[in-house]
């Protein structure tokens, strides 16, 4: 009777232990729907974005904090967002459905938006406006051009609208049939980056690019420390990084990637990925990050900002393998405080 009662104990005990030990998180599936789109996206892609208004318009967090500043946003975003909402009455609050959204070190894009467009609204502002005009492919395909900003779009079917500032890749986007693997479906590492996203009914964005991920690391540095890093690393990729001459101005040779996604309800979460190029590399990354978080608590704490405490409070770092992740949740009381600190600014000019 006693060693029944004493296994039972162990065996509770284990139960225990393991309920209290964090798992890793594992990814959400890419919906098939999104992953056929993503052969419209150029092949080279080094930047990848995604975001489903459609799935986030139902939420509480967009219905209380988000839609009161959709002009805003919407300006913030650039001209491309604007563009779309003036010649085809979509937006972010109501008609555009899904943006997909690509880039390489060299500037050119790929853009599919998927959505209720009016076509009407097009053609009215084509017969009196000159900010628009319009032309032909090979193929015969109406092909819209914004004379402002150069860019390119046009209509692959009722529903998705397809444009770029380059028009070879406006002529592969035409091209590009439903099921054709083709685009970014030929780059299995970028792929395979993206399958590795946690979150991905929102919103999520990868890059595997040294340069974006050194561009964004510059971002956290100086918006944690509060000072300008001075750029006197070099550019060249270094997949031999070891623990001598691995240090913080350097870090982003040692990330093969990184990512960020966000899951909306009631509040926002939002998680962000590095996927290292070895264990040893991801727990100094996890050993830089916890530091840097720790300055930024003291230094908040003395600056007496209990929004932006709280906001602290809620960063959790975890570390499994390669594999590095840092998440937040926000909610209507730190939310001020996250948009003050301007995380997500483009990244310093390389």
């Amino acid at each position: 009777m006693k060693s029944h009662q004493k296994f039972t104990a162990i065996a509770v005990l284990f139960l225990l232990l393991l309920s209290s030990c964090s798992l890793r998180p594992d990814p959400e599936p890419l919906p098939f729907s999104v992953q056929t789109t993503l052969n419209l996206l150029q092949e080279n892609s080094q930047f990848v974005m995604y975001l489903n208004f459609k799935s986030m318009r139902r939420t509480e967090f967009w219905k209380k904090n988000i839609s009161d500043s959709i002009l805003n946003a919407e300006k913030t975003f650039g001209s491309l967002l604007n563009t779309f909402k003036v010649s085809t009455g979509a937006s972010i609050s109501e008609g555009l459905d899904e943006l997909y959204y690509s880039n390489s070190w060299f500037g050119e894009n790929a853009i599919v938006l998927k959505g209720i467009f009016n076509r009407t609204t097009l053609d009215t502002l084509l017969a009196r406006d000159s900010v628009f005009s319009i032309t032909k492919s090979r193929e015969g395909t109406n092909i819209y051009v914004n004379n402002e900003n150069g860019l390119y779009f046009f209509f692959k079917d009722n529903f998705t609208i397809c444009a770029s500032n380059y028009l070879k890749q406006i002529d592969e986007m035409i091209e590009t049939s439903d099921t054709s693997k083709a685009g970014l479906l030929s780059n299995p590492k970028m792929l395979e980056t993206i399958q590795s996203v946690v979150n991905k009914e929102n919103l999520w964005m990868v890059t595997n690019e040294k340069m974006f991920i050194r561009g964004l690391f510059m971002n956290l540095l100086e918006t944690t420390s509060g000072k300008q890093v001075e750029e006197n690393d070099s550019a060249a990729v270094d997949t031999t990084v070891t623990d001598d001459n691995l240090t913080v101005r350097n870090l982003y040779k040692a990330v093969n990637s990184l990512s960020f996604s966000a899951k909306m309800g009631t509040d926002l979460s939002l998680l962000v990925q590095g996927e290292c190029i070895s264990e040893r590399t991801s727990k100094y990354l996890s050993e830089i990050l916890s530091g840097l978080i720790t300055v930024a608590k003291l230094s908040e704490k003395d600056k007496q900002d209990p929004e932006t405490s709280q906001m602290l409070k809620n960063i959790e770092l975890d570390r499994y393998d390669e594999t590095v992740y840092v998440s937040v949740t926000i909610d209507e009381k730190n939310l001020a405080a996250f948009r003050s600190k301007n995380l997500m600014r483009t990244p310093p000019e390389m």
